[in-house]
């Protein structure tokens, strides 16, 4: 529970500090996967914070969502499957 919420905290802090470098928030779901977050709880997360930001933070939201599902440059993609 504890990498559930350090997750929640980081992800959003990069959202408001870094939300036009994608790679540098692609570098943070890729820190979270090497520490052990499995492909549906990331989902799950992220799914769960487009309901409390604007338009322009879902927006990149989608695209970190995309880099989680796979559909993406595979090269890009957080998890194999």
């Amino acid at each position: 529970m504890i990498l559930v919420e350090r997750f929640k905290e980081d992800i959003l802090w990069e959202l408001e500090h870094n939300s036009d470098d994608l790679m540098q928030l692609r570098g943070c779901l890729v820190k979270y996967r090497v520490q052990g977050m499995n492909k549906s709880t990331m989902i799950k997360i992220l799914e769960e914070l487009r309901k409390y930001v604007d338009q322009k933070t879902e927006d990149v939201l989608l695209e970190l969502l995309d880099f989680t599902v796979g559909f993406c440059n595979p090269k890009l993609s957080i998890y194999e499957d």
